[in-house]
């Protein structure tokens, strides 16, 4: 009996392909930067977290006969907890190098994700708002499933937009794998405010609180001058 997916699995699933992609994204950046050391702390996150072999396969493909929402879930669960895993190897090996060259790549791959959203929306100068910026970024960033309470609008006006998290979907991945919690939450960070920069390259992020941080709720900003 094939699967009968709708828009809001396939929706889904596009948010965690952008997750694996920027986890790929990463991957290269400390290849890159670190050489054979990489090569051997990767190979070693790999023996306990394999890498994705999803590529090009359709979402029916991919779950095959498992429950549907279950299926999705054991995906971020995959991506989530790998994620996490590889930049505490390089972490714990090798500091804040390692964060550094690890966030860059996730703003760089924010930013790529910010610019290819325009093009499939065909956004025009005057669409390209902070509003608008939050709304696609709810379309790529995956932040656990639809059940769960995710982004909330506090504020909006024409030159920004306030949301907030009342907890971090992301904290259990960290917490599973002893993730350094402030560096993987600078790491995403950087993710959000390069893909803010890739919708208009006036929009900047400011992160107000963090959970992480030592804050109750997270809140952040996309703004324009």
């Amino acid at each position: 009996m094939s699967l009968v997916l709708g828009p809001i699995h396939h929706w889904m699933h596009k948010k965690i392909k952008v997750s694996e992609a920027r986890e790929k994204a990463i991957v290269q950046g400390l290849r890159d930067k670190f050489g054979q050391d990489a090569e051997d702390l990767l190979a070693e996150v790999y023996k306990k977290y394999p890498e994705p072999q999803n590529d090009g396969k359709p979402l029916e493909e991919i779950l095959a006969d498992q429950p549907i929402h279950a299926g999705i879930q054991g995906l971020i669960d995959d991506v989530e907890t790998r994620e996490a895993a590889i930049i505490t190897a390089f972490y714990n090996k090798l500091g804040d190098e390692a964060k550094d060259v690890a966030s860059q790549a996730a703003h760089q791959h924010g930013q790529s994700c910010g610019q290819q959203a325009v093009k499939e929306k065909g956004l025009g100068p005057d669409d390209q708002t902070p509003g608008k910026a939050f709304e696609l970024l709810l379309d790529n960033y995956c932040d656990g499933m639809p059940c769960d309470r995710g982004a909330q609008v506090l504020d909006e006006t024409e030159k920004n937009i306030v949301w907030d998290h009342t907890i971090c979907i992301h904290g259990k991945y960290w917490e599973a794998v002893n993730a350094p919690s402030k560096a993987m939450c600078d790491i995403l960070i950087a993710w959000i405010a390069g893909f803010g920069k890739g919708i208009n390259s006036s929009i900047t992020h400011t992160r107000k609180k963090c959970i992480a941080h030592g804050d109750k709720t997270c809140e952040s900003c996309y703004e324009t001058g």
